[in-house]
């Protein structure tokens, strides 16, 4: 099959062969600093589930998806046969895993989600050194930094959406009144978007500002996970010994309970027993430490890679 373009010049000699293969110009569309970063944005989100990659890559990030899906599996089956037994009633009566108390079922697995998934969005270009030809072209630093973030906030989102989704759906098709049981159900997609966006934003930024400053995916994933549990067990201890407002506020300090709080907060429901019921913290303070928390670790990760070496 012929190409239109003449065929590459040879220069032959007794010691060898010299192929002019010449240059072509790239005359497509050039999609610039935005087709840059979307670029990115999606190669970086198919890297939190390993797609593209090898099987081993895979196996973490969608195994631990797939183990967050089974509560709501048990929570739709229960249902169902409730519902075939006569002895069904509405949504929360029959079955303790519902939307606002799903997040403390898979509360581990989301945690050990980002934990393995945050170094690997960032450190690979680290250790492999390929931030300068990222930052040569269009592409920003900050859009780079933002990119990711973006990329592992999405990752958490459809990790902690999809057994909701799933128990959403269940909950209304297992119900022989339908069109009543989506009425009743919809009323919870509200809390139930806020919380996702609560710990896709604060588990996500805290975890790249901390994977960000090295390119060692074990030395980040252990940081991480040092992080996420070592605050609660303090939070505890301070609040058994520390009396007053400054033992109550000792758990702003620490994500899982302020995603807790917040979790209480959104479903307007109180607290079940633990540090959390026990400070007795307003619900507005733990969504403005969050949200402070959030706007102060993406300013920490655009930072580091406005000024890491590239």
């Amino acid at each position: 099959m012929t190409t239109g373009h003449p065929p590459p010049a040879v220069a032959t000699s007794p010691t060898g062969s010299i192929y002019d293969l010449g240059y072509q110009r790239y005359d497509g569309p050039r999609l610039g600093r935005r087709g840059a970063i979307t670029a990115l944005f999606g190669h970086s989100l198919r890297a939190s589930f390993g797609l593209g990659r090898g099987g081993r890559a895979k196996l973490i990030p969608i195994g631990l998806a797939g183990l967050a899906l089974l509560p709501a599996l048990v929570a739709v089956g229960l249902q169902a046969l409730l519902g075939r037994a006569g002895l069904g009633g509405q949504e929360g009566v029959s079955s303790p895993i519902r939307y606002d108390t799903y997040y403390g079922y898979v509360e581990t697995l989301i945690m050990l989600f980002v934990a393995a998934q945050a170094p690997e969005l960032l450190g690979r270009d680290q250790r492999y050194h390929v931030l300068s030809l990222y930052f040569s072209r269009a592409l920003r630093r900050t859009d780079y930094a933002l990119a990711k973030g973006a990329a592992l906030v999405t990752a958490i989102l459809i990790v902690v959406l999809a057994p909701q989704a799933l128990l959403f759906a269940g909950l209304s098709l297992a119900d022989r009144d339908v069109p009543a049981a989506i009425a009743r159900n919809v009323a919870f997609l509200p809390p139930v978007v806020a919380q996702a966006l609560a710990i896709s934003l604060l588990l996500g930024s805290l975890a790249l500002a901390l994977a960000a400053w090295t390119p060692r995916r074990a030395w980040a994933t252990a940081l991480i996970i040092g992080v996420f549990i070592v605050p609660p067990v303090v939070a505890r201890i301070v609040l058994a010994v520390v009396p007053g407002d400054l033992g109550r506020a000792i758990v702003l300090l620490s994500p899982n309970d302020v995603l807790a709080g917040l979790n209480a907060f959104f479903f307007d429901r109180a607290p079940g027993p633990g540090t959390v019921a026990r400070a007795a913290v307003p619900g507005p303070l733990y969504l403005a430490t969050a949200t402070v928390a959030i706007v102060c670790l993406l300013a920490v990760l655009v930072r580091r890679y406005q000024r890491i070496a590239a």
